[in-house]
């Protein structure tokens, strides 16, 4: 798991300040490999580092025209459920 802040402190000037609609194109660009196979959306990881990214998850997750809850804590056990995949996902390989 991941946060934006944290991204920001590692990369410093080359991730510059975004607004919250460009943090979702990013975001979409980085799962666009992810989102056309079995692998889970990377974007996932931020979302559950940093709960004030799960809208952008939630974002990103429509782009690609998968289902996500509308309500606060179903969107929170997907990205619990969808973080768990990611790691055992990386793990195997």
């Amino acid at each position: 798991m991941t946060s934006w802040d944290w991204l920001k402190r590692q990369l410093g000037s080359a991730l510059p300040s975004m607004t919250a609609a460009e943090r979702v194109q990013v975001l979409t660009l980085v799962d666009q490999g992810a989102a056309t196979g079995d692998q889970p959306l990377l974007s996932v990881l931020v979302a559950a580092g940093d709960p004030a990214m799960a809208q952008a998850f939630q974002q990103v997750a429509l782009h690609f025209g998968l289902a996500v809850p509308e309500d606060t804590e179903g969107l929170s056990d997907v990205i619990a459920a969808d973080t768990e995949h990611a790691h055992r996902f990386w793990r195997g390989k």
